[in-house]
């Protein structure tokens, strides 16, 4: 009995052992098969890892040449605005249009009556002057201007200056320049009459020229026209009041003009 008992302890000892072998090989199975699964994820980050590395060194590099590009575009940018006002452009630019308007001036009248008829809206002042509308023509001459830009307006109401704010800085940052006459009168300021707007003239980039007895009001782009008129910068002198006065390009007129500007601007304050 005792000999069976120890066969049956020696049995159960071998049973067990094996089943411990067994449980080994199964869990040295799934620990391989774990690493080999967990090796190729590794495989799989490094080999993502990798491309947004590459990526990155793509960016880096792009970036790196747009901001050499960008620094370049700046240096043309401050070199044109030298140069569109340097006195060679501006020579140059105006005999441009000496020769130009000696060609035309057998096709074209050199002034173009200009007016502002009083109306509930701006857009309205052209339809009653058969698109001569003073505001109207104002904006296209700025839009087309190339390197200068003068605005001589005694009062000057912040709306109506808003209106053209945008325009004048687009004319400025391609390296045009503007000039602004006005009276700049605190006791104006105080009726109402005009709005200090020396931070956004300073802001679009422009010059102020302060003039205390100004009353004339012109309006001159790349000494090429101007306009001479009754209407001031304001809701009254664009759609307001009832105001007149020419569109010219006579080449003599310009010369006129440009004559008595500097001569306002010698004795401005």
């Amino acid at each position: 009995m005792e000999g069976y008992s120890f066969w049956l302890v020696l049995l159960a000892a071998a049973i067990l052992s094996a089943s411990i072998m067994q449980m080994q090989a199964r869990a040295g199975h799934r620990l391989a098969l774990d690493c080999r699964r967990l090796k190729s994820e590794i495989d799989l980050l490094q080999g993502r890892l990798r491309e947004k590395e590459a990526r990155i060194d793509r960016l880096q590099r792009n970036l790196a040449e747009l901001l050499k590009w960008r620094s370049r575009a700046a240096e043309l940018e401050a070199e044109l605005k030298a140069a569109k006002q340097s006195q060679e452009y501006l020579s140059a630019a105006r005999l441009h249009f000496l020769e130009d308007s000696l060609a035309l001036h057998e096709k074209e009248t050199s002034s173009k009556f200009l007016a502002t008829i009083p109306s509930s809206g701006a857009s309205t002042a052209g339809a009653h002057t058969g698109g001569r509308g003073f505001e109207e023509r104002l904006q296209r001459m700025l839009e087309e201007a190339d390197f200068e830009v003068v605005i001589v307006s005694p009062w000057i109401k912040r709306q109506t200056w808003n209106r053209i704010s945008g325009e004048l800085k687009r004319f400025t940052r391609k390296g045009g320049r503007l000039r602004v006459f006005t009276r700049g009168s605190s006791s104006d300021y105080a009726l109402g009459l005009a709005d200090d707007i020396c931070g956004e003239i300073s802001a679009v980039g422009g010059d102020i020229v302060l003039v205390p007895r100004l009353h004339a009001k012109i309006y001159m782009a790349d000494r090429r026209q101007a306009i001479i008129t009754s209407a001031n910068l304001t809701k009254g002198g664009t759609e307001g009041n009832y105001e007149s006065g020419l569109l010219v390009s006579d080449p003599a007129i310009i010369k006129d003009i440009c004559d008595f500007l500097e001569e306002m601007a010698a004795f401005a304050s």
